[in-house]
């Protein structure tokens, strides 16, 4: 339950940076009751921005992440398979650099 709520703050926090960020930079007028047209347009851009960078950098995140557990896997298996790093390592000095 603690890692969900942890998740959660964490989802919160971003979208309140977003929304806080987006809005100082988009909404200069508070003569009118709603945005001016090129204040919707302004924040629709710069919350799509944010939205599209913290899909790429999860999808990064979750890659390099990916790849650390695989290491470890490997590295578990071949400290329990000593004949198992021997054929990795021979197999990493015949990738051509």
């Amino acid at each position: 339950m603690a890692a969900e709520e942890h998740i959660f703050r964490e989802f919160l926090e971003t979208y309140n940076r977003i929304v806080e960020e987006c809005f100082n930079r988009c909404v200069y007028t508070f003569n009118y009751r709603y945005l001016l047209d090129n204040e919707v347009d302004c924040a629709s851009r710069c919350t799509s921005r944010y939205v599209n960078y913290n899909q790429r950098l999860a999808m990064n995140f979750a890659k390099i992440q990916s790849k650390k557990m695989i290491d470890a896997q490997e590295q578990a298996e071949a400290q329990q398979d000593p004949s198992l790093m021997v054929n990795t390592q021979i197999a990493d000095t015949s990738k051509p650099s």
